[in-house]
C-alpha cells in the first residue's frame, strides 16, 4: 500500500512540479514584454498561454484570455481585445456556477499537489476589470451605447463583490473541512498555533495588511462610469446618475478631481447647459505595473506524535508590489491624482483569501506529512523518498491577472485652442486636439520611467 502511495504522488510530483515552474517561466516571459511596453508581443505570449485558436477565435484558458484581453487594448486591438474578454465572461460564468461537489472533488483530488494543479478560479476584480476594459475599448471605437452597457454590467458586479465575501467563508470552511478528513484536528492546531505565526513572521508573511475600499468597490470603474455618463447624458435623469458616482469616488478617496466633476455633474443635472461640458479635458493614466504573486517557502510545525519526519515544509503565495512610474503627470501643467489603487484592490481581495489559502497548504502538509511519518516508522529508506516527493509536491499558486497597473490617476482641464502638452517625468508629449470635436479624453499609460508612455485620444 505504502508502494502505491509513493508510486500515484511520483505522478503528482511529475505533474505539480512542472506545473509551478511553468507558471514563473510563463509569467516571466509574459512581464518582460510589458517591461519594455510591446504590449503587441506581451499579447501575442497570453495568446500563446491561452491556447489561442485563430481560426476558431477561441481560447482554453480563462487567466492568459484576461492578459490577452487586456494587452490588446493597451496595443489598440480594440475588437480582438473585446472577443476575448468576451470569452472569458463565459468562462467564469461556468467556474461560478460550477457545483460544490464538484469544487470539493478537485480540492480533495489536489491534496497530494499544490494549488497550482487547480483551475485558475477568477477573483473579483478580474470580472470588473472585464467588464471595464471593455467599456474602453467601445469608447476608443466611439461605440458609447456599448461602453454604457459594459459599465452597466461592471457596476453590477462590484454591487455583488460585497455579498460574495460574506457567502465565500462558509464554503471555505465547509471544503477545508472536507480536505482535512481526519486530520482536521492536527491541521487546526497547527494553523492556530504561536509557532506558525511566529514562522509565518519570520518569513515575512503579513496577515490582513491591506484595507479594501468601502464594498470592495474598484472607484476607476465607478469613476469611469460616471465621466462616460456626464459625456455622453441626453437628460438630468443621467446627469444625477454621473453626480451620485462621482460623489461615491470622493467619498471613498478623497480625491479633488472626483469633487470637481461631482459638482460640475451635479450643476448639469439641475439643468445647466451642457455647453459648460465643452473645451474640456479628462486625462487617464495608468500608472506602473500592479502586485503580482511570488512564492515563499515556510517550515511550519506539524503536530504529530513523532519527529520522525524529515519535511513538513508549506509554499505560500505573497504579494510583491512593482510599484508606480511616476507621482503623477500633468496635461497644461495641470497634475493627475490616484483615483483607485489597483495594489489596494488586489492586496484586499487577496487578504479574504490568505486564510484559507494557509490552511488548505498546511491540510496538503499535515496529510502529506503523516505518510511520510508512518511510512518512515517502517522503511526510513522509503520515508526518506516520500520526503523528497513532498518537498516536489509543495508549491504555491502565484497566477494572478498581472496586466493591471499599479493605480489609475485622473484630472480634468480647460483648453484654448486644439493642443495640449503632457508631461511625464522627462517625456513632454504634445497631443493635438481635432477641432471638430468640443470634449477629450486623453488615456495614458506608462509602464517604466526609461519607456515613453503611450496616448490615446477619444474625441466626443
Amino acid at each position: 500500500m505504502k508502494l502505491k502511495t509513493i508510486s500515484s504522488l511520483v505522478g503528482v510530483t511529475l505533474l505539480s512540479g512542472c506545473t509551478s515552474m511553468m507558471q514563473k517561466n510563463d509569467f516571466d516571459a509574459f512581464n518582460s514584454k510589458i517591461n519594455t511596453g510591446d504590449f503587441d508581443g506581451a499579447a501575442e505570449v497570453a495568446l500563446e498561454h491561452a491556447g489561442y485558436d485563430k481560426e476558431e477565435g477561441t481560447t482554453d484558458d480563462l487567466l492568459w484570455t484576461l492578459q490577452a484581453g487586456a494587452t490588446l487594448n493597451y496595443a489598440g486591438q480594440y475588437e480582438l481585445s473585446t472577443k476575448l474578454l468576451d470569452s472569458t465572461e463565459h468562462m467564469m460564468k461556468s467556474e461560478d456556477t460550477e457545483g460544490t461537489v464538484t469544487e470539493t472533488a478537485e480540492l480533495v483530488g489536489s491534496i497530494a499537489g499544490n494549488d497550482a494543479m487547480l483551475d485558475y478560479e477568477q477573483a473579483q476584480y478580474d470580472g470588473v476589470m472585464t467588464n471595464t476594459i471593455k467599456a474602453w475599448n467601445f469608447i476608443a471605437q466611439n461605440d458609447m451605447q456599448n461602453a454604457r452597457v459594459e459599465f452597466n454590467r461592471a457596476e453590477e458586479r462590484q454591487r455583488r463583490a460585497a455579498q460574495h465575501f460574506a457567502d465565500v467563508i462558509k464554503e471555505r470552511r465547509d471544503e477545508l473541512k472536507e480536505e482535512a478528513g481526519e486530520s482536521g484536528a492536527l491541521v487546526k492546531q497547527s494553523v492556530e498555533s504561536d509557532q506558525t505565526k511566529t514562522a509565518l513572521a519570520k518569513a515575512g508573511i503579513e496577515q490582513g495588511q491591506w484595507k479594501p475600499y468601502e464594498g470592495y468597490v474598484n472607484p476607476f470603474t465607478t469613476y469611469s462610469y460616471a465621466l462616460h455618463v456626464m459625456l455622453t447624458g441626453k437628460n438630468k435623469s443621467d446627469f444625477q446618475k454621473a453626480a451620485d458616482s462621482f460623489k461615491r469616488v470622493y467619498s471613498m478617496t478623497n480625491s479633488s478631481v472626483a469633487k470637481k466633476d461631482y459638482e460640475l455633474a451635479r450643476s448639469l443635472a439641475r439643468g445647466t447647459t451642457t455647453k459648460k461640458l465643452d473645451n474640456k479635458v479628462w486625462v487617464i493614466f495608468e500608472n506602473g505595473q500592479s502586485v503580482v504573486k511570488e512564492e515563499k517557502r515556510v517550515d511550519l510545525p506539524i503536530f504529530l506524535l513523532s519527529d520522525n519526519v524529515a519535511y513538513s515544509g508549506i509554499a505560500l503565495p505573497t504579494l510583491k508590489e512593482r510599484g508606480t512610474v511616476f507621482n503623477n503627470i500633468s496635461v497644461n501643467n495641470v497634475k493627475t491624482e490616484t483615483i483607485a489603487d489597483m495594489d489596494k484592490i488586489i492586496g484586499a481581495e487577496f487578504d479574504q483569501e490568505f486564510p484559507y489559502i494557509l490552511a488548505r497548504e498546511i491540510t496538503r502538509a499535515t496529510v502529506k506529512t503523516i505518510a511520510q511519518k508512518q511510512i518512515k516508522d517502517e522503511n526510513e529508506l522509503l520515508g526518506n523518498v516520500f520526503a523528497v516527493l513532498q518537498v516536489a509536491t509543495t508549491g504555491a499558486d502565484i497566477r494572478s491577472f498581472s496586466a493591471l497597473p499599479s493605480e489609475y490617476q485622473a484630472t480634468r482641464v480647460d483648453v484654448k485652442g486644439n493642443k495640449v502638452t503632457i508631461k511625464a517625468g522627462n517625456f513632454d508629449m504634445p497631443v493635438e486636439l481635432p477641432k471638430d470635436s468640443k470634449k477629450h479624453i486623453i488615456y495614458v499609460k506608462s509602464v517604466s520611467p526609461v519607456i515613453e508612455p503611450t496616448i490615446k485620444v477619444v474625441n466626443i
